[in-house]
Parts: C-alpha cells; structure tokens; sequence
C-alpha cells in the first residue's frame, strides 16, 4: 500500500468511526513519520519488530517523552488493527521513561502569603476572585463566566456551568467569603 493510500485510508476510518479531528491529525502525523522511517528498517522484518524499532529509536535517539512515544503506539496499533485489519501482537520496543514528579503542595502559610501580595486592580476585586480561586477549588477560568444567579448564599453553593467538558458543577463556598461576596453581588446590582 502506498502512503498516500494509506493515509487516506486511515483518514476514512477515523471518520468513519467519528474519531475527533485532533486524534485523526496526531494519528496521521505518526502514521507519516513512521512510513519515513521505514525506509532505515529492513523489509524482511515482521511488522511488530518494524514497530519496536520505530519506537526504540524515538525512545534512544529523539528523546521523545513517554506520553509521545505512547501517543506514536497508539497510532500504529490503531493502523495495524482498523486499516490494514492486522492486530499487532506484542510490542517490545525501549520505552521512554517517565520523569519522576514529585507533588507539591503549598503549605498554609505559602498560601496565606501569597494571598495577601494580591492587590485590587482597576475596580476590580482581583484578591476575591484569587481567594476564590483557592477556596473554593475553581479552575483559572471558572471565576470568569460567574454570574450573580450562580450564587447562592443561602445554600452556600456556588454553581459553575459549562466547565472543563462542558459540564456544571457545585462547590462550597468557604464561610469565611460569604460576607465579602454579598457584597459585591450587592456592588454589581447597583452598576
């Protein structure tokens, strides 16, 4: 199969099967550069030793990250499987490894100072929003899209609609924030 053909393919598959438009460019551009590195490995090799060197060689050489080299997999085993209707077996290949994340957490007092560096900027109430930010577990775009309806101060809840996937959610506002929001729900009401 050629690779235009074979892209093409590919590209009618992922389709086909409503693939998102982001997986069908990563899978395609994997599908390429693998096809261009298939001209170094010998033709005599069975397609998952093919694979592992493709992989191998992105792991030694390239020094891809391990979620790229997964990505690279993931995409060829998908080829394999949908297009050429030809499962791979097991793949050997060197994996990347993955760097050691250690977490981190602020401590309270990190917290509480860089709290208090945050300054009200041009009328708006920055420090809230960042006090929100942290009080309530809200996402850096979340405090945006609030309008006074998705407060309730009764309830103590706050609601965050169409969120990351497009979805809403409730959370708790901290009781120490009440007095300060109220207010400036009462400031918006009256702008």
């Amino acid at each position: 199969m050629k690779t235009e053909q074979a892209i093409e393919y590919t590209r009618h598959t992922l389709r086909r099967q409503r693939k998102a438009l982001a997986t069908e460019e990563t899978y395609l551009f994997w599908l390429r550069r693998y096809v261009l590195a298939l001209r170094n490995i010998p033709a005599i090799l069975s397609s998952e030793k093919k694979v592992e060197q493709f992989l191998t060689v992105l792991a030694t050489c390239q020094h891809v990250a391990a979620s790229t080299q997964s990505q690279a997999l993931n995409a060829l085993l998908y080829f394999y499987k949908e297009v050429l209707r030809h499962p791979l077996a097991n793949i050997d290949a060197l994996r990347a490894k993955r760097p050691v994340h250690e977490r981190h957490a602020p401590t309270v007092a990190e917290t509480q100072a860089l709290l208090q560096t945050i300054h009200n900027e041009g009328g708006y109430p920055t420090n809230l929003i960042a006090r929100m930010l942290y009080g309530c577990g809200l996402r850096v775009s979340d405090p945006l899209n609030l309008r006074i309806k998705d407060a309730s101060l009764e309830q103590r809840t706050l609601s965050i609609r169409g969120a990351k996937g497009g979805k809403d959610r409730l959370v708790a506002w901290p009781t120490t924030l009440l007095p300060e929001v109220a207010a400036q729900i009462q400031h918006a009401r009256v702008i």
